[in-house]
């Protein structure tokens, strides 16, 4: 599978169940929220989505509410069909538990580059209001005014600059106006929205699947692989550049990056495993791997470097076609068992040896 077979319907679940609850949750959410609102209840997107940390709206479980909050129906509608489209194979590839985990950790991951970048670039306008606020007069005030950058605030601090020459004496109102300024810059800041961990199983899907086909707009195929790297240059292209769409293409990015360390570490844990299993299993020693029985064939170049041929351990020679085949025969039968057990019960429902031997057949 990792090495791009076309993926297909049989023996794999249409809608998991990790996918299914996020698909769920995320469509109540959104129209608890449109209900809320409309009856004049609340506004979750304040106590949901997620606020810049340095808010007084910003709560630590944000982090993790945000990603079920949506703008609008087109909003809701694509994270959720690509959710569908690409989780329920990675889900199905991966199970359940570490589908979800992985889908969290991007989604955290995401908001955390997101106001990283965010800090960095508001960095130099907390440092006029900080300047003023630490050291309130007239003149801190009309540096603050001077060298603001921040389109949507520049009336306002330009009002209380002119009350405040004529009225020296309401310094201490222009503080507490001023904390009430930047606090409100600070709370418009809000991400809502699935995005993050969604390029996060986009990320994962062409990790998976590299050359199974995409169709854009259902008609044009091109590669998971390439589809995956064209998104995440564009990302990176759009947050540089800047949109006026409102649309958080760090974060984005930030899933898909978080993605690719997760995976990482996730492979490294696996290869050790794998490693300490087979020396378990040789008692240790070199001369094991030499003549292991559980590892029937590898691949190696011939001296030629033109062809590939099969060696088998029990005898250190070249297979033979028929033995090639046979072997070959036999363990697609036998992963055609694991996929019908898949079928049946689930992923979750193999062996800790049949997962390995999908996972090591899905690497050739």
């Amino acid at each position: 599978m990792s090495n791009g077979q076309q993926i297909g319907i049989g023996g794999f679940n249409i809608l998991p169940k990790g996918v299914k609850n996020l698909l769920i949750i995320n469509i109540l959410v959104f129209f608890a929220t449109i209900v809320f609102a409309k009856a004049g209840i609340c506004d979750l997107n304040k106590w949901l989505g997620l606020h810049y940390f340095k808010a007084p709206d910003f709560h630590v479980w944000q982090f993790i509410t945000y990603m079920f909050m949506h703008g609008n129906f087109g909003h809701i509608f694509f994270n959720m069909f690509a959710l569908w489209m690409f989780g329920a194979a990675v889900e199905n590839y991966w199970g359940t538990k570490k589908f979800l985990l992985y889908y969290l950790a991007t989604g955290i991951g995401a908001a955390l580059t997101h106001y990283v970048i965010t800090a960095v670039e508001i960095a130099p306008a907390m440092a006029l209001f900080n300047q003023f606020l630490d050291a309130p007069s007239l003149d801190t005030y009309r540096y603050l005014v001077e060298n603001n950058q921040i389109t949507q605030l520049q009336s306002v601090l330009q009002n209380n600059y002119q009350v405040l020459q004529q009225n020296p004496d309401n310094l201490n109102e222009l503080v507490a106006a001023t904390i009430s300024i930047q606090d409100s810059y600070l709370n418009s800041f809000l991400l809502i929205g699935a995005s993050g961990a969604i390029y996060g199983i986009l990320l994962a899907f062409g990790f998976l699947f590299p050359n199974s086909p995409i169709y854009i707009y259902f008609l044009f195929p091109i590669k998971a692989k390439w589809f995956v790297l064209i998104f995440g240059v564009i990302e990176l292209l759009y947050g540089v550049v800047g949109t006026p769409d409102g649309v958080a293409h760090f974060a984005h990015l930030g899933g898909m990056i978080f993605g690719i360390l997760l995976i990482w570490l996730w492979h490294r844990h696996d290869n050790r495993s794998q490693q300490q299993t087979f020396y378990q299993f040789n008692g240790g020693g070199n001369s094991g791997r030499q003549n292991s029985s559980w590892q029937f064939w590898k691949k190696e170049k011939s001296t030629t470097g033109k062809s590939k041929y099969y060696v088998s351990h029990e005898s250190g020679r070249p297979l033979s076609d028929e033995d090639f085949n046979a072997r070959r025969q036999a363990e697609k039968e036998h992963i055609d068992e694991i996929l019908d057990k898949i079928s049946k019960s689930g992923y979750d429902a193999l062996s800790k040896e049949e997962k390995e031997t999908l996972f090591r057949y899905s690497n050739k």
